[in-house]
């Protein structure tokens, strides 16, 4: 029987040389893309465009570094590509833009790429800074100690921005939970997906220098980053250019209280001005607003959006998202039962309350009702029958 084997390594070799040659090229190319569009033109579109480019520089120093930049490198004491500890800022920078807070353009914002300008620093000035042949001779030959200290350094840096960012994440969710009642226009995925390259980033690093100091010698090291740079290249490129809107609009980018502060102020309930919020509720439905904030609610009730908010959650016991949801469910419950209403399907009651989505509507529905609308919706049906 003839049987016959065909070897995919050569193809697969092939594939991953064209990935990593096409990321220069795309990231250049994204660049030229995103600002280009009057729509996508924002602070967040500079900071990505920025970080597109050190990745594909980063990409074409790894493939030609050696071969091409010989002539410059001779006076070049390599300590390690400093377009690496560009990327964690530019990650960070990114994702505060992102989501909603602005970066000011000041001589802070020069301290995060220290480690970026002395790796030059170093790299241009050992060489011709007066240390004789048999210093330089000794460096050479601890070059895997060199590379283990970069490779703990970036690492590091990785690893504190990816805290900052995670912390960020944490205070936007509450923010966001505090100001709208409807997240249906907020696309939080983009933010979701780029804190996993970010992870997948910090992973790598932390296997490159294991791999540093277990598996020595090789080029196979600095072709998987060149790979793993192009593949978020990809990623970035693709999800910059689709990505129709920021995360956040500028009423959203509020700071929080410190946790002290509010500790030594305790908020005391105004109960006439519950009272108030209530009757208000009830009589003018403003739930019924799919897009309503906590501001705009304020601003109708006269109160200040501080106010209205310590109102919420220390009278109600409630963020703002779940309060206005809540009427909102109970405004579906009556619309089910009211004969005007008969002939709306489920989605055309939600939208009457106040949704803006399906799936966000069962969601809730089930949230704080323990059932799905189809399944409260029979059980009333079967209660009315009997």
């Amino acid at each position: 029987m003839f049987e016959s084997t065909i070897d995919l390594a050569p193809f697969i070799q092939q594939l991953i040389v064209v990935i990593t040659y096409a990321g220069i090229v795309l990231g250049v190319f994204v660049v030229f893309v995103i600002n280009n569009q009057s729509v996508r033109k924002s602070r967040a579109t500079r900071f990505l465009s920025i970080l597109l480019l050190s990745l594909s520089f980063s990409i074409s120093h790894i493939l030609f570094a050696g071969l091409v930049l010989n002539h410059f490198s001779a006076q070049v004491f390599t300590l390690g590509d400093p377009t690496y500890f560009l990327l964690a800022p530019l990650l960070w920078l990114y994702a505060k833009e992102l989501m909603g807070e602005r970066v000011a353009i000041n001589t802070q914002l020069l301290t995060h790429f220290i480690p970026f300008l002395i790796t030059i620093l170093l790299s241009l000035t050992l060489k011709s800074s007066g240390l004789n042949l048999t210093h330089l001779h000794m460096l050479d030959q601890q070059y895997r100690v060199i590379d283990i200290t970069f490779g703990t350094i970036l690492l590091m840096q990785f690893s504190w921005y990816q805290f900052l960012i995670r912390q960020k994440w944490a205070i936007f969710r509450r923010q966001l939970q505090q100001e709208v009642s409807n997240q249906d226009h907020v696309d939080v995925s983009w933010v979701r997906f780029f804190m996993l390259v970010f992870l997948v980033l910090n992973l790598f690093f932390l296997f490159s220098l294991f791999a540093t100091i277990h598996l020595p010698g090789g080029s196979w090291l600095a072709l998987s980053t060149a790979f793993l740079f192009s593949i978020c290249v990809f990623a970035l490129g693709y999800k910059g250019i689709v990505q129709r809107e920021l995360v956040l609009n500028s009423d959203l980018s509020i700071k929080e209280e410190p946790k002290n502060s509010i500790e030594k102020n305790p908020f005391i309930i105004d109960h006439q001005l519950l009272n108030q919020l209530r009757e208000y509720m009830n009589t003018h439905k403003p739930f019924l607003n799919s897009e309503l904030t906590l501001s705009e609610l304020a601003k109708n009730l006269n109160i200040s959006r501080s106010q209205l908010s310590a109102l919420i959650n220390e009278g109600i016991g409630d963020n703002f998202y779940d309060f206005i949801n809540k009427y909102r469910v109970e405004e579906v419950k009556r619309l089910m039962v009211d004969p005007a209403a008969k002939n709306f399907n489920l989605l055309g009651i939600a939208l009457e309350a106040g949704f803006k989505s399906k799936s966000t509507f069962n969601l809730i529905f089930k949230r704080f009702t323990g059932l799905t609308p189809t399944e409260y919706r029979k059980n009333k049906s079967s209660e009315d029958v009997q």
